[in-house]
């Protein structure tokens, strides 16, 4: 059976090789999905997501349930003015913990506000590039997708 290349793949491809200046089949797919997308990566030492703006929001949303350990922590430390970085907390713990963490402040939203309150509140203060583009935190626009580079 042959394996014909996924046009939206293709065109991802195409509008990220574009916004890098970079010939498009010096970008690798990722085999895996980072919050339900295929990523990008370029040489060694450079990821990307490529998202129509609904996607962006529907990833984003993901995010904010994987990433809620790091946003508990950044709030805290900003509302005390306390001089510490939560990703100092990833060489001490490991993922396992981490993760644990994760999942029980899950379960005190959903048993409150509920995610989706959450969800909104951070999105309306344009928090989606924050979530998505851990790199540098900034929201491209290229032919139609947003970019965000992970690392």
């Amino acid at each position: 059976m042959q394996n014909y290349p996924d046009p939206v793949i293709q065109q991802k491809q195409a509008a990220l090789a574009k916004f890098l200046g970079i010939p498009q089949e010096s970008l690798r797919e990722s085999s895996g999905s980072l919050y339900t997308f295929k990523a990008f990566f370029h040489g060694n030492d450079e990821a990307y997501l490529v998202l129509t703006n609904n996607e962006a929001t529907i990833a984003a949303g993901h995010a904010v349930q994987e990433k809620l350990w790091l946003i508990s922590l950044e709030t805290l430390f900003a509302y005390f003015d306390i001089d510490a970085y939560p990703a100092d907390v990833l060489g001490k713990m490991k993922t396992r913990e981490i993760r644990r963490v994760n999942d029980e402040l899950k379960a005190l939203i959903y048993n409150t506000s509920g995610m989706d309150a959450l969800k909104d509140k951070m999105f309306a203060f344009g928090n989606r590039k924050n979530l998505l583009a851990d790199y540098d935190q900034m929201e491209y626009y290229q032919d139609g997708y947003f970019i965000y580079r992970l690392y």
